[in-house]
């Protein structure tokens, strides 16, 4: 679940950036599902601003790391910082609202 502020931007960003299918969303406009055959992801609007930062984020992993960034930058993510240790080398994005989640080598699985 990612609450947020504006759920069409996120549905959007998050849809394009995960390679889900956005549902249809419920009656009042404040929720949706973004589906894939392997993981779903929830969005809903906020009751209340939505301010409290980095108590959870997304990690993806790709085998082109570089590429990956560039193509979720494109999607209106913004680079916040890279972490270039061999060992744990991810770049951290924000997503339209400013949730910090971080882009890994596939390597730092192993």
């Amino acid at each position: 679940m990612i609450n947020c502020a504006d759920l069409e931007t996120m549905t959007k960003f998050w849809a394009a950036a995960l390679d889900l299918t956005p549902g249809p969303g419920s009656d009042d406009g404040r929720f949706r599902v973004l589906r894939g055959p392997r993981v779903n992801v929830s969005l809903q609007v906020a009751a209340s601003s939505v301010s409290a930062r980095d108590q959870m984020h997304v990690d993806l992993y790709s085998d082109d790391q570089e590429g990956e960034v560039q193509r979720l930058v494109g999607l209106g993510a913004s680079y916040v910082r890279h972490n270039d240790d061999p060992r744990d080398d991810y770049t951290v994005l924000a997503d339209p609202e400013g949730n910090e989640f971080c882009v890994c080598t596939r390597t730092t699985l192993d």
